[in-house]
């Protein structure tokens, strides 16, 4: 029964991790055991085997640090890991996968190291000797990319008065974007000012919209150069007219195809109808034709522009026979009283003059004639149309002859003119006088009302 001890030195095949290894005794001491066993009874070879396992070192970070980056709209990171728990002057290196938390700009921004891969490294350091755990994090910054735009151009333009301007963006540059981002710019220009010149400045103003327009610092394109030429307006709108004295004035106004010119207007011959120079307003003076122009005056910005029109004046064509006793009726009423008093002539001559009879400045000439009605009012009864009452023109003189005697005889015997009003119209060359009478006929006992028409025969 009895027992020695030993001590002996062993050794793996090599030192790195694995299972399954060889171990080897290399030497062997024996010591006395039990119950009388001696050491130096007994001897023992070395050389023995058998296997065991070496299992990997686990290590820790000891630092990791991310680098910050430019916006790249990914979340990829870099990290710089250093570890704790090496064996003597061994080192290891890595490789690992990190990301930021979201792709976007930002200071401050979590990095997590989400795979780490231990490289073997110096002084005998096996990476299949070491292992190490994933999750670690740290934070970094993501700064904002620089883009630049470019290549926005202006078209060249004539005058117009005004600063707009055509941009062409169809080769507009975004020089720094990521393909596949969310971005996209809106410009519009004008010119610095609305006048004429070589090289121009175009004053542009930008925006962007899309998901990813925060991630960029952007520098835009602020100007870009283009001609503005001579202008050469024209006038529109204007066409000839025709007139007669039923009107004094009339307004025609030309349009300029450059917005706000001014148009200076003038006649041919004020004798016969004068313009206002501003306004375009023609007022009638006398009978003929006349030529009206629409002047636009050179600048430096602009060339000349002239229109014109022809105005034909004529004599009032007035129908004197279209004057009945229902017209009169329907513009004054007979007197109310029982007899032809002076007042209730007057009151009845006042209601004819308030109505407006289409009386204008019109011009007699030579061979003009004058037509009048006679219209007999009887006391409490309907306006009669009586006859027609003609006057000819002699050598710039009227003449005060009635047609027949019987005529006469109605308008001046027998009575008297109990009221009368008399217009002087403004003739050239001539002055004429229309004149509106209320006479008595005492024998009939009624008034006669002339109406006179200035007009062509």
């Amino acid at each position: 029964s009895e027992t020695v001890t030993s001590t002996n030195s062993s050794t793996f095949n090599n030192k790195n991790a694995g299972t399954g290894k060889t171990v080897t005794v290399n030497s062997i001491t024996l010591a006395d055991g039990t119950n009388g066993g001696l050491a130096a009874n007994y001897s023992i070879s070395t050389g023995q085997t058998t296997t065991a396992n070496v299992t990997t070192k686990a290590l820790t970070v000891s630092g990791i640090t991310a680098s910050n980056k430019v916006y790249d709209s990914t979340t990829n990171a870099t990290t710089v890991l250093s570890f704790s728990g090496l064996i003597g002057s061994e080192t290891i290196n890595n490789t690992n996968s990190s990301t930021f938390d979201n792709k976007n700009i930002g200071t401050g921004k979590t990095v997590t190291v989400n795979s780490l891969t231990l490289v073997d490294g110096s002084n005998g350091g096996l990476a299949s000797n070491y292992s190490i755990s994933s999750g670690q994090t740290t934070t970094a910054n993501v700064s904002a990319r620089p883009l630049t735009v470019s290549n926005i151009s202006a078209s060249n333009k004539s005058y117009d008065g005004t600063t707009a301007v055509t941009l062409d963006t169809s080769n507009v540059s975004y020089n720094g974007l990521v393909s596949g981002d969310d971005f996209s710019g809106s410009f519009s220009g004008v010119f610095a000012n609305e006048n004429i010149g070589t090289g121009r400045v175009v004053n542009i103003t930008s925006s962007y919209s899309g998901d990813d327009i925060g991630n960029y610092s952007i520098t835009n394109q602020n100007t870009h150069f283009a001609n503005i030429t001579i202008g050469n307006p024209t006038i529109s709108g204007l066409s000839n007219q025709e007139k007669t004295f039923t009107s004094s004035s009339y307004t025609l106004t030309g349009t300029p195809s450059i917005s706000g010119l001014p148009i200076v207007y003038s006649s041919s011959d004020n004798s016969i109808a004068t313009v206002n120079s501003t306004t375009g307003e023609v007022t009638f003076v006398n009978v003929g034709t006349v030529t009206i122009s629409a002047n636009i005056l050179s600048t430096l910005n602009y060339n000349s522009a002239t229109s014109s029109y022809t105005l034909e004046i004529n004599l009032n064509t007035t129908n004197i026979n279209n004057i009945t006793s229902n017209v009169v009726n329907s513009s004054a009423s007979s007197g109310s009283s029982s007899s032809l008093s002076s007042t209730s002539l007057s009151s009845t001559l006042n209601s004819f003059l308030s109505k407006n009879f289409n009386l204008r400045t019109i011009s007699i000439q030579n061979g003009g004639s004058i037509k009048a009605k006679i219209v007999v009012i009887e006391d409490n009864a309907d306006a009669n149309v009586d006859a027609i009452y003609n006057e000819n023109t002699v050598g710039n003189k009227i003449t005060r002859d009635f047609k027949d005697e019987e005529e006469k005889e109605k308008f001046d015997e027998p009575g008297e003119v109990i009221d009368e009003k008399t217009f002087i119209l403004k003739i050239s060359p001539l002055k004429v006088l229309i004149e509106l009478s209320l006479k008595s006929a005492k024998d009939l006992k009624c008034v006669a009302l002339i109406i006179l028409f200035i007009g062509s025969t």
